[in-house]
C-alpha cells in the first residue's frame, strides 16, 4: 500500500501541476478542503466533526422532486410506506443511523430550477432536524444543462452543514453513458466535478459510488481525485472479496455505501439479514473503512428480482425487520483497525463463487521493469459474453481465474495502470481426469442465480447464518491453462 500510495501522489502532481483552470476538463491542484466547525471533514484518513472522529452509519433513502400544491418538494419513493419524510427521517435516526444517503438522481429538467434547489435544501434541514448528517446523491452533470445545475445547486447548498458529502455518480459500471470510456477521460471528468465542488461548496466533501472492482477497468478509484471512495457490493460469495481488494488497493480512505442482504422472512429468515450486517460491518471497521451504509429503507415490491425487493430494513408494509435492533449498538462497538500485511484474504478470494471446471493461470508485470503487479483485477467471459468471473494478482502478479465455461473474452487492468483486452481462443487444457470437455457441468451458471447457503460454514450451532466460507469449496478445477505473462503500463 504505501508503494502505491507514493505512485499515486507522484502521478497525480505530473498531472496537476501548472492546472488551474476551471471547467476545461483537466486535472486541478486542489487539496481537501479545511475542517470548519459543525461541518463534516477528513483528517489523517478519516472523518470528523467538531474535533473528533466520526464514523457515519448511513442508510440509504429513495427520493424524488415532484409538484406538491404550489411548490415543489422532495417526497418519498411510491412504494414507502407513508408519505411525510419528516416521519421517515425521525425513524430512521430513532433507528441509530447518524447518516444518510438522499438518491435524488433522477430529476426533470423541465422544472423550475431555483424551485428545485430550495425543496432540496428543505429536505436536507428536515434531515439535519431529526439529526441526521446528509450525503446527496445527485444527477450526474454530463450534458450543459445539468453542468449549470449543479454549478447553481452547489452555491445554494454550500451553508448547510448537515449536508456532509456529494456523490456524483451512482456506479459507473452499470450507469455510464459512455460504453467504452478511457480512464483518463474518467479522471478528467471527475477532477472538473471536484474542482466545482471547491469552487462552489468548499466545505462539503466530493465522492463517486464505485461498484464491483472491475470498475478499475475504466472509473479506476485509485485515478478518481475523490476525497474519499464510496463502494458498494452484495452478494455474501462476493462482498468479503471486493471490500478486501478495496481495502488495500483504492488508494484513499474508503466506506461501504451499499450494501444488504435481502431477506422475506419465508425463503430467507429475517435474522439471516442481522447476522449479514453484523459480519460485513465488523469486517469494513476491521480492515480500514470510514463508514457503513446500508441498502435500503424499505422494501420495494416492484423489485425486478428478489434481491431489488427484499433489502429493506422495513418490510413491505412499514413493519420493521430485525436488524434494526443491531443498528444503535454498531457505533458503539469498538473494533480495532489493522490492515496488516499478515492478514490473509477470505478463503474464496481467487474465486469468489466456487467455479470448478477450469483454472486458469497466468502473470501481470509492469510492462517498464517486468515487476510482478499486485491487486490487479482480471476479468473472464465466455464466448458469447453470458458469464463473466474475476480474480486479481497476488503479490508475486501471479492469477488464479476459476470458471465453469470456457472463457475467451479478457480485461486486464490495475490501479493507476493501464488496460488490456484480448480474445484468446487458442487455449490448451491439460484434462488428468479425463472428462468430457464438450459436456461441462454448470456452464450458465451466474451470480444472481447461485445458492450462497451451501458454501458457508454453519457449524457454530447458535448462529444461524454466518459468512464465514467452507474453504474445501473454492479450489477445485478438473481443467488447466494457462495464459501467460500480461504486461500493463503504469499511467
Amino acid at each position: 500500500m504505501v508503494k502505491k500510495n507514493a505512485l499515486y501522489i507522484a502521478l497525480m502532481a505530473i498531472l496537476m501541476v501548472g492546472c488551474n483552470h476551471s471547467d476545461n476538463g483537466i486535472m486541478y491542484n486542489d487539496s481537501l478542503p479545511p475542517v470548519t466547525e459543525g461541518y463534516v471533514g477528513l483528517q489523517d484518513g478519516h472523518f470528523v466533526l467538531d474535533g473528533e472522529e466520526w464514523f457515519p452509519i448511513m442508510l440509504n433513502y429513495k427520493a424524488f422532486i415532484r409538484q406538491v400544491g404550489d411548490s415543489l418538494e422532495v417526497v418519498p419513493a411510491d412504494y414507502y410506506h407513508g408519505r411525510y419524510i419528516e416521519e421517515h427521517f425521525d425513524t430512521i435516526a430513532s433507528w441509530g443511523f447518524n447518516a444518510i444517503r438522499i438518491c435524488l438522481d433522477v430529476l426533470d429538467s423541465e422544472m423550475d430550477s431555483s424551485a428545485m434547489f430550495r425543496a432540496t435544501r428543505r429536505v436536507i434541514q428536515k434531515a439535519d432536524s431529526a439529526g441526521l448528517k446528509v450525503m446527496l446523491l445527485i444527477k450526474t452533470p454530463f450534458d450543459p444543462y445539468w453542468q449549470s445545475y449543479t454549478k447553481g445547486l452547489l452555491r445554494h447548498l454550500a451553508n448547510l452543514p448537515a449536508l456532509w458529502a456529494y456523490d456524483f455518480f451512482n456506479e459507473p459500471l452499470y450507469f455510464d453513458p459512455e460504453p467504452e470510456r478511457d480512464k483518463m477521460d474518467a479522471a478528467r471528468l471527475v477532477s472538473q466535478w471536484r474542482h466545482w465542488v471547491r469552487q462552489y461548496a468548499p466545505h462539503q466533501l466530493f465522492t463517486v459510488a464505485t461498484a464491483e472492482p472491475i470498475e478499475v477497468f475504466e472509473w479506476d478509484p485509485a485515478l478518481l481525485p475523490v476525497d474519499f471512495v464510496e463502494m458498494h457490493t452484495y452478494h455474501p460469495l462476493r462482498v468479503f472479496s471486493e471490500m478486501w481488494w478495496y481495502s488495500r488497493y483504492c488508494g484513499k480512505p474508503w466506506m461501504v455505501g451499499e450494501t444488504s442482504l435481502p431477506v422475506d422472512n419465508d425463503s430467507v429468515p429475517y435474522e439471516w439479514q442481522e447476522q449479514f450486517m453484523w459480519d460485513t460491518y465488523r469486517f469494513a471497521k476491521v480492515h480500514g473503512a470510514i463508514g457503513y451504509g446500508w441498502w435500503e429503507f424499505q422494501d420495494n415490491p416492484q423489485g425486478v428480482n428478489f434481491e431489488a425487493q427484499y433489502t429493506g430494513l422495513s418490510d413491505r408494509n412499514g413493519k420493521r425487520k430485525p436488524a434494526v435492533d443491531l443498528v444503535w449498538y454498531l457505533g458503539k462497538i469498538c473494533l480495532g483497525v489493522g490492515v496488516d500485511s499478515d492478514i490473509v484474504p477470505p478463503v474464496n478470494y481467487y474465486n469468489m463463487l466456487a467455479y470448478s471446471n477450469i483454472r486458469l493461470t497466468g502473470k501481470v508485470v509492469d510492462e517498464s521493469n517486468g515487476r510482478p503487479v499486485e491487486g490487479a483485477v482480471v476479468r473472464g467471459w465466455n464466448e458469447d459474453w453470458s458469464v463473466g468471473m474475476n480474480t486479481y494478482t497476488d503479490s508475486n502478479g501471479r492469477f488464479t481465474l476459476y470458471s465453469n465455461d470456457y472463457n475467451v473474452h479478457f480485461e486486464v487492468s490495475a490501479p493507476l495502470m493501464s488496460r488490456q483486452k484480448f480474445d484468446r481462443r487458442n487455449i490448451r487444457y491439460s484434462n488428468p481426469q479425463g472428462i468430457d470437455t464438450k459436456n461441462l457441468p454448470d456452464r450458465q451458471r451466474e451470480y444472481q442465480q447461485i445458492d450462497y447457503k451451501p458454501y458457508l460454514n454453519t457449524s457454530i450451532p447458535e448462529i444461524p447464518f454466518n459468512t464465514y466460507y467452507d474453504s474445501t469449496h473454492f479450489n477445485r478445477y478438473s481443467l488447466e491453462g494457462d495464459l501467460g505473462t500480461i504486461k500493463l503500463k503504469t499511467l
